[in-house]
């Protein structure tokens, strides 16, 4: 047992290696904690620059990017006040090129089995993960990370925007969410949004699914889950590591850019920016460089970009 002395360098020692930030999960070189921060517990990150990778940060407020806090930012529609938000929040989206695929790794409040949100009212309705979507040369792929049998609306025939399912303008079938597309990689798939009453229709940002077998299988991605172990206000974060092959999106693994983005399936929250590699760097991924604020519910989002490595 380490007493008196020992107790104390131990603890300085702690603090040395891991700074005020909760010790938490390690991807990458990177590690996932938490921290308090205007007066609550905030997502970090700590060791991107070393890892060397492309992100977009988001979180319920504040994130903390190495020594750098990032945020306040505004919420995206519905915003604030969606009580289910802060349990489903977009926090962070994480790219490296590896030769033979495009690796994510996503961390999200939002669980892969789904969660309840008895707060919403009246029915019963399971909040789970969105799909990744990539975009790149006028087309676009839905990476399936969601299982099947995700309860959205007790009655099909309900008209409760808040309960309905949405392509662009229109109402889908409350089914269209939920079969499940976990592993597929379609090629332009029909994506559809679980439904609320402030959210635009049309809005970009609401695209969060799309309808297994609605777009052309064009082959097969490796999708892990996993808790980290972190909780934030009583909500777990989790984490999805992704891994698409080169040869399935069509892209060069020594030069190419694309738009990768993800929601939770509700459509509040958003983490999208421009991924790429450049030519000569034969899977290496450039630093993140110059500053995009993109919107996240609850937070907001920051992509950063740096100069590639001389």
């Amino acid at each position: 047992m380490i007493r008196g002395k020992g107790i104390s360098a131990l603890a300085v020692l702690i603090g040395v290696l891991f700074g005020s930030s909760a010790f938490g999960y390690n991807f990458w070189g990177i590690t996932v904690g938490s921290e308090i921060y205007d007066g609550s517990a905030q997502l970090t990150f700590d060791g991107v620059t070393n890892a060397g990778v492309q992100y977009a940060v988001g979180g319920y407020k504040y994130t903390r990017v190495d020594s750098s806090w990032l945020g306040p930012f505004p919420a995206a529609a519905p915003g604030e006040g969606f009580l289910a938000s802060r349990r489903s929040d977009a926090q962070g989206l994480f790219f490296k090129a590896d030769s033979d695929a495009a690796r994510f790794v996503i961390i999200t409040g939002a669980a892969q089995y789904g969660l309840p949100a008895p707060e919403v009212g009246t029915g019963t309705r399971l909040f789970g993960p969105g799909d990744l979507m990539i975009t790149t040369g006028g087309k676009t792929y839905g990476i399936g990370l969601r299982l099947s049998g995700l309860l959205w609306a007790v009655d099909p025939s309900t008209t409760n925007p808040d309960y309905q399912i949405w392509h662009g303008a229109q109402v889908d079938s409350i089914y269209a969410r939920d079969a499940g597309t976990i592993g597929r990689v379609e090629l332009n798939p029909r994506w559809d949004r679980a439904g609320h009453s402030t959210l635009d229709p049309n809005s970009e940002l609401a695209s969060a699914f799309f309808v297994s077998g609605s777009g052309t299988l064009v082959g097969s991605a490796d999708v892990i889950f996993e808790p980290t172990g972190i909780s934030l206000g009583g909500a777990n974060v989790f984490a999805y590591h992704v891994s698409v092959p080169w040869s399935v999106l069509g892209l060069d693994p020594t030069n190419c850019t694309f738009t990768a983005s993800w929601r939770p399936d509700c459509g509040n929250d958003i983490l999208k920016a421009e991924f790429g590699v450049a030519p000569g760097v034969n899977g290496a991924v450039p630093e993140p460089s110059a500053a995009v604020g993109l919107l996240t519910g609850f937070g907001g989002l920051l992509a950063g970009w740096a100069k590639k490595r001389q």
